[in-house]
Formats: C-alpha cells, structure tokens, sequence
C-alpha cells in the first residue's frame, strides 16, 4: 500500500514537475521575444524619426534658398530652379510659389489657385497642410512658411526598410493628429507592442512604431523552441532525482531493518547536570545510524520514516535494550537514562510489559529509565494516557519533551501523569537576546512550578543562559556548554570520579553550530 502511494505521488511530482519547467521556459522564451521585438521597435522609430528630421530640415534649407533667389516671376528659368530641388531629393514631390496664399506655379504647372487653411503651424514658423491635393494626383504634406511651398510625400516620413521583414506599423503624429503612417496599417489597441520617438527639436512630434500580437507570438514560439531542449534536459535530471528518492523511500524501511542486523545503529549518551551543583544526574539516550560506507544518516530522516511506517518500535526496542544493558555496566553509579518514545510505542499494548521484563532481567530498577514524550503523544488520547500512567505507576519518571511546541494546555497539563517538563531549545537560547521568545523560558518554569513540576532546560550553550536559568529555579539542565553526546565509552570516562566534580564552565561564549 505504501509502496503504490509512493508511486503515484513519485508520477504526480514529477508531471508537476515538467509542467513547472514547461512554464518557465515559456515565460523565460516570452521575456525574451518581447525584449527582443521592444528593441527592434525602439530602432525602427528612431530611424523614421531621423529620416523625418532630415526631410523637414532639408526642405526648409531649400525654401530658404528659393525666398532669397531673384527667381519669382513663374517664367521657365523659375520653373527649371524648382525643378532642380525636387530631383536632388526623393522626398519632394513638388515646390508651389504662392505669394499671399495664392499660387501661381509649380514646376510643371501655371495653374492659379488659392491654398486652403492650414493645419497647422510648428514651433519654428512654417505652416502645414496634412493632406494636401492641390493639383497632384495624391494627398502630400505642404511645408513651408511662403511665397515657396514644398509638397512632401508623406510616405517618405514612415517607409523604411528594416533589417527583419515583420508586420510592422509607423506612425507620424503631430499634436495628437496623424500627419503620415504606414499603407494598410489598421486599427490597434494596448495589446500591440509599441516603442515611441519624441522629435528633439519639436516635443509635439512623435513617430511610433507598431507590432501587432501575432509578431510576438511568432518571435516567442521561436524561443520556445531554443529553450525546449533544455527543458528536457532539466526534467529528465528532475525525474531522475525523484526516482532516486522514491527509490530510497522504498527501501528505508529494509535498510534500517539490515542496519539493525548489521550493528549500525549506535546510542550516544548527552548528559544532564544539576544547575545548583553542577552534577551529572541522567543522560538522554540518543540514537545514531552510521551505515557501513561510513556516510551518516540523519536522524530527523530515518525516525520519522520509521515513525510513519511502523518501524519505531522496533528501533524503540533497540534503544531500550542497549540503554539497560549499558546501566546494568553502571551500577555503582546512581545514574539514569532518558529514552524518547513515540506515539507508537505509546499505542502498543505490550509495551509497558516488555519494558517491565527488560528491568528485570538486568536488574534494573525502573526509576533509572526515564521515559521522555513529546506533546504530540497526548493527542493520541486516552489510550496514551492510560499508559503512560501504567508507565509512571511501574517506577519511570515521565518527561514532556520539547515542551512549548507542541499541543499542551496550562489546564490540559493538570491531567497527565508526568513529573518534568524540558524546556525546547530554542526558548533556551532566545534568553538575554531581546528575541519574541525572551520570556517564554520564564513563564515556562512558572507553570512547572504552579503544578509542582520539575524543569529541565535543554540547549545550553553559555555560562550567561545557564545562570539565568538558575535564576529562575530550573533544576537540571543539558547541553553543549557541558557536553555533547557521545558513546557509552566515552560517557563512562566522563563519569569517572576525577569528572563527576561539579562542573564549571569554562567559557560565557556560545559553543560552534557544528560539532
């Protein structure tokens, strides 16, 4: 049942995760295409908008030439000077003389006319007339200020040639109205990319350049495409992490039953002092899993496996029959040893009598194994209670470890048959550091007291945590400030006479992180 579990969540995990991959590489691609097309847009406009510059500056300078020429009687010497500016550029249709608004000649032309009102005037003086007809065969723009008028194909303003052939639109736009744009260019909205050219020597002006939803995602599809086989790449390395770590859920459980068999797993001994003479009184037994390799397994990953498939008790049984068999090699010592249970153990109904026979076939008084539990046991409910008080009723001392994480009540803790309280680690260090939890330690050892409870403060690291908690009437205490766990070896040295002095610390400075 487990095994099928594993499996669908191992297909789950790694759909969702390719799907995730998928995701990025389209938005990666998406990123990418849009900067892409953004810059390609941002050169367009500012290409049109030079040509634009140059078509209107020109054509002023030509203007400025013909108003101060001699030339202004329409005659055919006229005629052929205009002539002459209109071949030297592409961009001027035709010249227009027209004195007070009338004209009177073109270049090829002496047909008399008034022209229409402006459009508009730029900020330099010359007029415009968007849509100029006059007597072209096509709407132009007229510049100029007079008696001479040059006739500019709008066109001319937007028709460029960029260097990828895209749907691409321009835009002229002079205070707010559209002065040229490109041929066939429709309607378009917000969803169309767009970069804009502001004309230096007149704010008013603007050239944009349009791409419309279609370019973007035909620029995006093609960097899908690049970021596919790397995509791939990434999900087959993904799956095949997730194998390996169903795999190894697979066979946890085998492998610990192979490591009990084989002697891998160890017991080291951290032991606990009195606060008041610096006395070793206990030690919390501590399991440890060294595979033959040499490489080291966690025990936050193989005890809670074994807490979730039903393979505590068996290294409950272990701990428990190694913690006994070691105190019986201890007995002229006034020692005891604290073993952690879980939930499971607690749920087992021939847990108490295995114990109870274990104590009696060392010789092994039961108030020398001290049985920790954690908060999360009680919320088995009766059945745990029920035999945790057997347990206390037997001669165990009852602690509740990590006390302050997990599901207890001021008025739960009135009901269950416990006689210490271990005070978690991280209240500990958080005294004296102005921390959220700097008072929770305090309040801790109150309610103990209130209940008329023992305390134990695990974590110590420094002189400074140790004397407060002194301060605050807490009995015992265990961590790195006094020793680290260690082998039933080297616990029996540490317990040698010349060691079991009372203990001074040496040092107020926190101990390192790692041992």
């Amino acid at each position: 049942m487990l095994k099928k579990k594993l499996f669908w969540q191992a297909i789950l995990i790694s759909i969702l995760a390719c799907v995730v991959v998928t995701m990025f590489a389209a938005w990666l691609a998406r990123e990418q295409a849009k900067e892409e097309l953004q810059t390609y847009l941002k050169d367009v406009a500012e290409q049109a908008m030079l040509r634009s510059d140059r078509a209107f500056t020109v054509s002023g300078n030509i203007l400025d030439k013909l108003d101060r020429s001699d030339l202004k009687d329409c005659s055919e010497a006229h005629q052929r000077q205009l002539s002459i500016f209109i071949f030297k550029e592409l961009f001027v249709r035709d010249v227009l003389y027209a004195p007070n608004q009338q004209v009177q000649c073109s270049q090829s032309s002496r047909v008399v006319y008034s022209l229409p009102p402006r459009d508009q005037q730029t900020i330099s003086g010359p007029s415009l007339w968007f849509a100029f007809k006059g007597d072209l065969f096509r709407p132009s723009v007229l510049y100029g200020s007079g008696p001479h008028y040059a006739v500019l194909n709008s066109q001319y303003l937007v028709d460029i040639l960029p260097v990828k052939k895209r749907e691409l639109c321009i835009e002229a736009v002079l205070n707010n109205r559209v002065l040229a744009k490109t041929k066939g260019t429709p309607a378009h909205d917000n969803s169309w990319l767009q970069q804009s050219k502001v004309s230096l020597s007149n704010p008013h002006y603007v050239i944009t350049a349009y791409l419309p939803p279609k370019e973007l995602q035909r620029a995006w599809l093609g960097y899908f495409k690049d970021w596919l086989p790397l995509g791939f790449i990434v999900c087959v390395l993904l799956i095949g992490i997730i194998v390996w770590l169903t795999r190894r859920s697979f066979t946890m459980g085998l492998e610990i039953i192979e490591g009990l068999q084989l002697g891998e797993f160890v017991v080291h001994y951290q032991p606990m002092v009195a606060l008041a003479n610096g006395k070793v009184c206990c030690a919390e037994a501590l399991l440890r899993w060294q595979r033959q390799n040499g490489s080291k397994i966690s025990p936050d990953l193989f005890i809670g496996y074994a807490e979730e498939n039903g393979q505590i008790n068996l290294l409950t049984q272990f701990v428990l029959e190694t913690v006994i068999t070691d105190l019986a090699k201890l007995s002229h010592l006034d020692i005891s040893v604290s073993v952690n249970l879980a939930g499971a153990d607690l749920a087992s109904p021939l847990f108490v009598e295995n114990l109870a026979v274990l104590c009696r076939k060392y010789q092994i008084a039961p108030s020398r194994i001290e049985l920790e539990i954690t908060e999360r046991s009680f919320v088995l409910g009766q059945s745990a209670i029920n035999t945790i008080s057997l347990l206390r009723e037997a001669g165990h001392l009852i602690l509740i470890d990590d006390f302050g994480t997990g599901y207890s009540s001021l008025s739960y803790l009135h009901h269950l048959p416990v006689d210490l309280l271990k005070i978690d680690k991280s209240f500990v260090q958080a005294l004296g550091s102005g921390a959220a939890t700097h008072h929770v330690a305090s309040h801790i050892v109150q309610m103990a007291k209130d209940l008329g409870l023992e305390v134990v403060a695990e974590g110590i690291e420094t002189s400074d945590q140790a004397e407060i908690l002194k301060e605050m009437g807490v009995e015992w205490g265990q961590g790195w400030l006094y020793a680290k766990a260690m082998p039933f070896d080297d616990l029996c040295k540490f317990l040698q006479p010349s060691t079991t002095t009372p203990f001074k610390p040496l040092s107020s400075d926190p101990l390192p992180d790692a041992v």
